[in-house]
C-alpha cells in the first residue's frame, strides 16, 4: 500500500520488530537533512503501525489500510504549517485533544509533524506537554531537515532516527526501475545534477525541467572553457523561480571534481560529467574548495535578491571566480 523505498526496508523492519515486541518508542525525531525520503518513510511506518496484520507498509486489504488508501483514517493525523508557514499553537492544542481520544480503529494512533522545526515557540512549549505525558498507544513522528532548530527539550524527549541513504548503485537501480524508458546516460546526468538523490531525480523528471537544467550545466561548462563570457553566461543561467540554482549546480560539480581528483571515475559520460571533468582537470584542490565555499555563500544570499539583482550578482560571481588559482 505504502511500499517503502528499497534502501529503507531494513530500518523499517527493525522498527516493525520493536512494534511487535511492544517496545516501540512513543516519539521519534526523523533526521532528514537532505529532505530525501522522510515522508515516504513515515507513511510506510504509519501504515505498518495501523495495519491489522502489522505488515510492512500495510497489507492493502484490511479495513485500516483501506481507510488509509482513501485518506480517511481517523487515527492518522499529519500536521503541516498553515498559511503563515508555521505550525501554530492552535494546531498543537487540537493535536493534544485528538491524542487523548480512544483510537477509533482500536489499534493505535499516529501523529506526524512535518516539518517539526516550523513550530513557533508557543506551539513548541505546548508540544512539550504531550511529550512529557504521552497518550497511550499514540506514536509521534517529528520530521525535520534541521533538527538543531528544535529546542533541546524537544530533541531530548524523542528517539533520534537518522534515515538510511542509498548507495549510488541502489539509487541508480531504483531510478532505472521508475524510468525504464529513459536513456541511461540521461539518468546518470539527472542523478548527478540532483546531488545523487534518486527521489529528487525522479521529481526533476516529473517536473519536465530536465532540459533546462542540462542547458544550465552546459552554459557553466562553456564559461569555464572561456567560450562564453560572464555577462552572456549570467543571462543563460538566470532562473527567476530558483535564483540559487546556478550556484547549487556549480557547488555540486566542484564537490564532485574534488572527489574525482582523489578517486578517478572511469566510463562516466554526460553533460554534468563534462562540467566535472573541466573542473577536475584545470582547477587545483584548493581552488575547488574556494569555489565550493563561494558557491555556498552566494547560494545563501541569492534568496534575498530580486530578479535584476540576482542576474547582476551572478555576473559578478562569474567574473570573480573565473580564474583558478
Amino acid at each position: 500500500m505504502n511500499d517503502p523505498y528499497s534502501w529503507q526496508v531494513p530500518q523499517l523492519e527493525q522498527l516493525r520488530q520493536h512494534l511487535l515486541k511492544q517496545d516501540l518508542a512513543h516519539a521519534y525525531l526523523i533526521d532528514d537533512p537532505a529532505g530525501e525520503g522522510s515522508q515516504g518513510f513515515v507513511r510506510a511506518l504509519a501504515s505498518t503501525i495501523l495495519c491489522e496484520q502489522t505488515q510492512l507498509g500495510g497489507c492493502s486489504s484490511c479495513s485500516s489500510c483501506q481507510l488509509q488508501s482513501a485518506g480517511s483514517h481517523s487515527d492518522l493525523l499529519w500536521v503541516m504549517p498553515e498559511d503563515s508557514k508555521q505550525i501554530k499553537i492552535e494546531q498543537i492544542r487540537s493535536v493534544i485533544e485528538w491524542s487523548h481520544q480512544t483510537p477509533q480503529q482500536g489499534r493505535a494512533k499516529v501523529l506526524v509533524l512535518d516539518p517539526a522545526d516550523r513550530m513557533n515557540v508557543y506551539a513548541t512549549n505546548s508540544l512539550l506537554k504531550l511529550l512529557e505525558e504521552p497518550a497511550p498507544n499514540t506514536y509521534l513522528f517529528l520530521i525535520s531537515t534541521s533538527p538543531a532548530r528544535l529546542l533541546p527539550t524537544i530533541r531530548s524527549r524523542c528517539q533520534r532516527l537518522n534515515l538510511s541513504t542509498p548507495t549510488d548503485e541502489e539509487g541508480l537501480r531504483w531510478l532505472r526501475e521508475t524510468r525504464p524508458d529513459a536513456d541511461p546516460e540521461l539518468l546518470q546526468d539527472v542523478y548527478a545534477i540532483t546531488g545523487h538523490k534518486p527521489i529528487s531525480a525522479q521529481a526533476l523528471f516529473d517536473s519536465e525541467q530536465v532540459a533546462q537544467r542540462l542547458a544550465m550545466v552546459a552554459a557553466l561548462t562553456e564559461w569555464l572553457k572561456g567560450s562564453c563570457g560572464p555577462i552572456e553566461t549570467a543571462k543563460k543561467l538566470a532562473a527567476k523561480e530558483m535564483p540559487s540554482l546556478p550556484y547549487e549546480l556549480l557547488y555540486r560539480a566542484a564537490a564532485s571534481a574534488q572527489r574525482q581528483q582523489v578517486l578517478p571515475q572511469a566510463n562516466r559520460r554526460g553533460v554534468f560529467q563534462a562540467l566535472i571533468d573541466e573542473l577536475a582537470g584545470h582547477w587545483s584542490t584548493k581552488a575547488l574548495s574556494r569555489l565550493a565555499e563561494a558557491c555556498s555563500k552566494a547560494r545563501s544570499l541569492s534568496g534575498a535578491s530580486n530578479n535584476l539583482n540576482a542576474e547582476l550578482s551572478l555576473e559578478h560571481f562569474l567574473m570573480t571566480q573565473k580564474e583558478p588559482v
